[in-house]
């Protein structure tokens, strides 16, 4: 194998090590560097940062107009008047003009490759099936995506660069021209198709495992005795309950107390966020280019019912098309969405990517698997079958760039059941989203406590998921873990005030299979956070540790033991004491009482204002079956706790597309417009 050697081998060796570090990053104090969404590290050469050590606009003397140099090579090729409005158009952005011409169509990424490779004096890598490759370690894979960069076996760098980085490589050739000997040019595109094609398994194992292997006290997967330590547990508060309904004892006082306290202060965190004033919503960011590159991260898997939906409500996104990236992640063994996207998502900025058969297949995994190939600074994850508000990413980046937020890792939005008449649980399930989303939620977010982020409509630093080990593939709730994690690594979460609409599950066979997952998850939560208390405190504090336990624990705790409570008592007031009346009957039948009575009292003011926040009619059905609704809540926690035995990791589909009624008007999304086709970006040919 030929290895690079002299001084065009050193520069080009130090512009890996350099690209590599980009965005990812962080300052001596653990605050990323640069702009508010993150930028260059120090020490970042000035050349390829930005720095003016070339020209970056070059006169096209036959279309008498200075061009930038990542469109330059297309004078004579383009209309002067397209070419022009691109240079004026990503001017107003920010960005590179041969990005706006993506974005309209008007040009494919080989087009674009090679005008700029012949104006740059580079030769071009199509990177196909013969194209040889150093195959670089697991570890450098994601180093490699992030860069644009891969090494050849004769030594030859292949670099993929597009927009502004463009400027900074030509300013790098100006100043080292001896570069161009050891350099070709790509395009992002063939270097992502590479990428999938040749190194699908190992990208699918550090999806399926990365963090397992980093962070095994972190990770569901090393999960063991603790899981059946806390069935036993549960199994051991009912039977001390049964023993406090056959003869009351002083000795049960201290267990059935600490399970009430548990749950009194569950009630009472609900209590207090139901006394706070809502905010009020600041006007989204209308300077564009201030806006920084976004990718949305959608995964899918038997979802071809609501694809139509899906892509029109993401093309409805007011976000500018040249700085938006869209990711649709579907399973192997899934034709049928493959095929639904095919035909709806054919069109600039929409990528489908296909989840590697390793690991558990579930959401977390399709979500790691998908990461390298985001090229944005905020990610954002949507679920199949949602429909945001417009204005939702320019909200989240308002609060990223908010002067004081720099340690702002996550922007969670908030949910709304848009199927609410659909039938009585679907409206159960809008009041209790809505008491969640709307009321708990945004007081946590206030605190600064950590709070169990909702499975969609999180928007992410790119920075703090790299620090935190993104997604835990063996957690079926792993929106709560990674909330929890991301308190842990110092990371703040921040509620907005912009809704998603989510369709709910209208049977109960489906509600209970979709909620069983979400308790199973909290409980695999539960355990991994738990297992280290000293250091839990230590990182997020006493505040922070009481709310993990309130929320989360005493949620769990109400829907196992509510049925416990009411079944004593019932019992006790019927059937009497044998025993007559004691000081320790009495205290427990107090305990009782306080729980029941403080518990549906939270439960229903929560409901109320929530409801209330969210504008939804109905409260007169709504809080005469909540006591019915906790029974089903307790169901799902039961069959949880068996399923935490039974199938850990075990993900129940919840199937979408199946909703008969709807919340929003008949409003026909706004489809943005280009003049010319939408076809999909060709696939890389040789």
């Amino acid at each position: 194998m030929a290895n690079a050697t002299g001084p065009a081998a050193g520069a080009a060796a130090a512009l890996i090590a350099a690209r590599i570090m980009v965005e990812a990053d962080e300052g001596p104090a653990g605050e990323p560097v640069g702009g508010p969404f993150g930028g260059y590290p120090a020490g970042y050469p000035e050349s390829l940062a930005g720095g003016p050590a070339a020209p970056l606009f070059t006169a096209d003397a036959e279309e008498d107009v200075d061009l930038p140099v990542e469109i330059a090579g297309l004078a004579g090729q383009l209309p002067k008047a397209r070419l022009e409005a691109a240079r004026e158009r990503a001017a107003r952005l920010g960005i590179g003009a041969d990005e706006v011409l993506l974005a309209a169509a008007a040009a494919t990424p080989d087009r674009l490759a090679a005008a700029v490779a012949t104006r740059l004096g580079l030769a071009t890598e199509p990177l196909d099936a013969d194209t040889p490759v150093t195959v670089p370690s697991p570890g450098t894979l994601h180093g490699m995506m992030r860069s644009g960069l891969l090494r050849q076996p004769d030594g030859t760098l292949v670099t993929a660069e597009r927009g502004l980085r463009l400027r900074r490589l030509a300013a790098a050739l100006e100043a080292r021209p001896e570069l161009r000997l050891r350099l070709r040019l790509t395009t992002p595109e063939r270097l992502a198709e590479l990428v999938r094609r040749r190194f699908a398994e190992p990208l699918g194992r550090l999806a399926a495992f990365s963090l397992r292997d980093e962070k095994p006290e972190q990770s569901a997967a090393t999960l063991g005795l603790s899981r059946h330590l806390l069935v036993l547990g549960a199994l051991t508060c009912v039977v001390l309950a049964g023993l406090a309904l056959i003869s009351p004892a002083l000795l049960l006082i201290g267990p059935v107390l600490l399970v009430s306290l548990l749950l009194l202060g569950w009630s009472c965190l609900r209590l207090v966020a139901s006394t706070q004033t809502p905010e009020v919503a600041p006007p989204p960011p209308r300077d564009d280019a201030g806006l920084p590159a976004y990718s949305l991260i959608v995964p899918l898997y038997r979802e071809a019912r609501v694809v139509p939906q899906l892509i029109e409500a993401l093309a409805a996104l007011d976000y500018p098309l040249e700085k938006l990236q869209v990711l649709l992640v579907i399973e192997p063994d899934d034709g049928e969405t493959a095929a639904a996207l095919a035909r709806h998502a054919a069109r600039p900025g929409f990528d489908i990517l296909t989840a590697p058969d390793v690991g558990p297949r579930t959401k977390p995994k399709a979500l790691n698997a998908a990461l390298p190939f985001a090229r944005g600074e905020i990610i954002g994850i949507y679920d199949a079958e949602d429909v945001p508000d417009p204005q939702q990413l320019r909200r989240a980046c308002a609060v990223f760039a908010t002067p004081g937020n720099r340690r702002v890792g996550c922007v969670q939005a908030r949910l709304a059941i848009d199927n609410v008449a659909d039938s009585w649980i679907t409206r159960q399930f809008a009041a209790e989203y809505a008491a969640h989303f709307d009321v708990v939620l945004p007081l946590l977010s206030a605190a600064d406590l950590p709070l169990p982020l909702g499975g969609t409509s999180n928007h992410f630093r790119r920075a703090a998921l790299d620090r935190v080990g993104a997604w835990d593939p063996f957690n079926v709730a792993e929106d709560a873990d990674l909330g929890v994690r991301l308190a842990r690594g110092g990371w703040h979460t921040r509620i907005i005030a912009s809704t998603t609409d989510e369709e709910a599950p209208r049977t109960a066979g489906a509600w209970l299979r979709q909620r069983t997952r979400w308790y199973k998850g909290w409980m695999q939560t539960l355990l991994v956070h738990g297992r280290t208390p000293r250091r839990l405190i230590a990182e997020i504090g006493w505040s922070g540790m009481l709310s993990f336990l309130l929320l989360l624990g005493g949620g769990l705790v109400s829907a196992l033991m509510h049925p416990v409570f009411v079944l004593a008592l019932a019992l006790r007031w019927s059937l009497g004491d044998p025993s007559g009346t004691t000081l320790a009957s009495l205290l427990l039948d107090g305990l009782g009482i306080l729980v029941l009575l403080v518990g549906y009292g939270a439960t229903m003011l929560c409901t109320v204002v929530g409801m209330r926040h969210r504008r939804l009619s109905g409260l007169w059905r709504v809080l005469p079956l909540i006591p019915v609704y906790w029974l089903m809540l307790s169901i799902a926690g039961w069959r949880a706790l068996f399923q935490l035995i039974a199938a850990p990791q075990r993900w129940e589909k919840t199937e979408h597309g199946l909703a008969r009624t709807s919340r929003r008007r008949p409003v026909r999304l706004r489809v943005r417009r280009v003049r010319t086709t939408r076809a999909r970006r060709p696939a890389p040919s040789g």
